[in-house]
């Protein structure tokens, strides 16, 4: 050194200044001692302001937590009271409604109190005030305050329809308020935690800063600082960019930096982890948000279609309903309705197209599968009403898939303990019948069927004797307009054929009124077996029967009449002492198409039949004059 010296001066040049290696050693630590002091003294500041800021804050949101938790017990007792005094009509249950109402006014005044400084809490909390004004407002106040009296909407099952809709409206305005309050309760418990989370953290942060300054400054400060650049800083802006990336919605997964400070490394495994989580979470949340839209449109259409079954009696309305509700429900290509027969041991085919209110007919449709009657107990759908349970018509599926739909599912309609019918649903091609929810409208759909056929049976027995089995003169009025009209409208023939039994008092008289009455149910079942399908007979009154025949001219009508007087001649061989035979007159449809007229002229044949010797057929040539 000293030779360097006086070189320099040799040379003229001004000596270099140069360091021991004290001077070095504290030139390289001074920084670092005078930056941990200093680093001392702001983690001091630091924890000291925490403790005097974080305690009150944590404090606030407990008594805000607590407050909110006594509003909703609050409110659980209105409910609960309100409901009481519903359902008893005792006043003794609004006690808890009254004295609540207070407790809750002065929790809700606690909690916007405590979360007044935080904007997000505080809109939480004016919700949830708001969603419990309007619980009150809108049916707790009316259901106490004599606004709202089940009486009014009268009594029995109106009455019991009328109080569970107002439950109902009640529920859905109290379920409104426990999601904002929910919302409110976990964002306070968040809050707490985070509170008392960034306490403890200061504090085990202050520590651990001292250590890290500590070893930072004995390796160096160049050193520390480049390993902390490559190993904490970029890797911590790594985990901020994806947490930024993370708040902005997009959880797409990034590469990372990577980094050998263990707690860094699951920090970012942590946070990829929680990326992935989110994102799966939310897919599941819009799957089941899906779900339960779809949930709530099928419960809707259930509503509906179980509305509909209650609105007619009429047996074809009723199964043109069902079945069409039934293939709607299930998402079902094809839906046939099979009906118990009256003797329980067949099932026929309801023709919803072709039948009428009275007849259950199968079906006319030949690629609609086989129409003939299915015994109870043979193939799926007797299976279905035997058992009273439901069985795939896929004959060769395991017993144990039988009602899953996925090849067709015959459904039993069961009304208490019996099988009315069976409903047989077929997927579309390739497809399966979603068969949730059906239960309800089945059964309901069940319920309105038997309805409308006791209502059908009804209805028919007011149409028919009851001793011959005939329509009866009610439906004869009914059938004759329609005829008439038809008639007259296309221009087509149309005959009545009035029959009488000759000397009936007499045969009452010989025999007896019992055997009196058999005669006139044989005579009907003659009348009914001879005439065509097209023909109706009817019991017109006493012991004159009718019949009555379209598309047909009075030549046709009174060769069928003169068979039927020749078969009742010659059916009661036993009759000695007083023989059973008819007369009957015969009338075709005049230009005037006139129902009473066609009746005045078939009756003027058969007296003319009577009085030129009984037994025996009159035609009327002119039914277009009611004289």
């Amino acid at each position: 050194m000293h030779d360097r010296s006086d070189a320099s001066e040799a040379l003229g040049t001004p000596p270099r200044r140069t360091l021991s290696l004290r001077s070095v050693v504290v030139r390289t630590y001074v920084p670092a001692v005078v930056g941990s002091v200093l680093s001392l003294v702001v983690l001091a500041v630091v924890a000291l302001v925490l403790s005097v800021s974080v305690r009150p804050h944590l404090s606030q949101l407990r008594q805000a937590a607590t407050a909110a938790g006594q509003a909703h017990d609050a409110m659980l007792d209105e409910e609960t009271g309100v409901r009481g005094y519903l359902a008893t009509g005792e006043k003794d249950f609004l006690q808890p409604y009254l004295s609540g109402q207070a407790l809750r006014t002065a929790a809700d005044g606690e909690l916007v109190t405590a979360v007044g400084g935080r904007p997000g809490l505080l809109r939480d909390a004016v919700s949830v005030v708001q969603s419990q004004q309007a619980w009150q407002d809108q049916w707790a106040t009316p259901s106490t305050d004599g606004s709202w009296n089940p009486l009014s909407h009268g009594g029995g099952a109106a009455g019991a329809t009328s109080l569970a809709v107002h439950l109902n409206e009640g529920k859905a305005l109290f379920d409104s308020y426990r999601a904002v309050d929910a919302h409110l309760q976990s964002a306070l418990a968040d809050e707490v935690a985070s509170a008392e989370g960034s306490y403890q953290r200061a504090l085990l942060a202050a520590v651990l800063a001292l250590a890290v300054i500590g070893v930072v400054s004995l390796l160096g400060l160049v050193r520390g600082s480049r390993r902390l650049q490559r190993q904490v800083v970029a890797p911590v802006r790594d985990l901020t960019a994806t947490v930024g990336q993370v708040a902005r919605g997009d959880l797409s997964p990034r590469p990372g930096v990577p980094s050998i400070v263990d707690e860094v490394a699951a920090l970012s495994h942590d946070v990829a982890g929680m990326t992935t989580a989110l994102a799966d979470r939310m897919k599941l949340a819009a799957d089941r948000e899906d779900a339960l839209v779809r949930h709530g449109a099928r419960l809707e259409l259930v509503l509906e279609l179980s509305r509909g079954l209650s609105e007619s009696l009429s047996l074809r309305y009723t199964s043109l309903h069902l079945l069409s509700a039934v293939r709607r429900l299930a998402g079902a290509d094809r839906s046939d309705l099979w009906l118990r027969s009256q003797d329980r041991d067949e099932l026929v085919r309801y023709d919803v197209a072709g039948a009428d209110d009275r007849t259950p007919a199968a079906d006319s449709d030949a690629d609609a599968g086989s129409a003939e009657p299915i015994d109870v107990g043979i193939g799926a759908i007797g299976r279905a009403a035997r058992y009273g349970r439901a069985i795939s018509l896929d004959e060769s599926r395991d017993s144990q898939a039988e009602d899953s739909g996925a090849g067709g599912v015959a459904i039993p309609l069961v009304v208490g303990s019996q099988v009315i019918g069976v409903l047989a649903l077929t997927p579309p091609a390739g497809g399966t019948l979603d068969l949730e929810l059906i239960d309800a409208l089945i059964m309901q759909g069940a319920s309105a069927l038997q309805a409308a056929q006791l209502h059908s049976d009804v209805e028919e027995q007011s149409r028919r004797d009851s001793l011959t089995g005939l329509a009866n003169r009610r439906q004869f009025d009914e059938d004759l307009s329609e005829n008439v009209a038809r008639a007259a409208r296309y221009a087509r023939q149309l005959s009545l054929v009035m029959i009488d039994l000759d000397h009936f008092k007499q045969i009452n008289d010989t025999y007896g009124h019992q055997r009196g009455d058999e005669v006139l149910q044989d005579v009907a079942g003659i009348v009914v077996r001879g005439i065509r399908s097209v023909d109706t007979a009817y019991r017109y009154g006493g012991e004159e029967l009718c019949v009555l025949m379209p598309e047909t001219g009075s030549d046709d009508a009174c060769q069928i009449a003169e068979r039927l007087r020749a078969q009742v001649e010659a059916s009661f061989p036993w009759a000695r002492r007083s023989p059973i035979t008819l007369s009957a007159g015969v009338a075709e449809l005049g230009h005037d198409a006139e129902g009473p007229a066609l009746i005045g002229a078939a009756d003027r044949a058969l007296y003319a039949a009577k009085r030129n010797g009984r037994n025996r057929v009159e035609c009327e040539l002119d039914a277009s004059s009611g004289t």
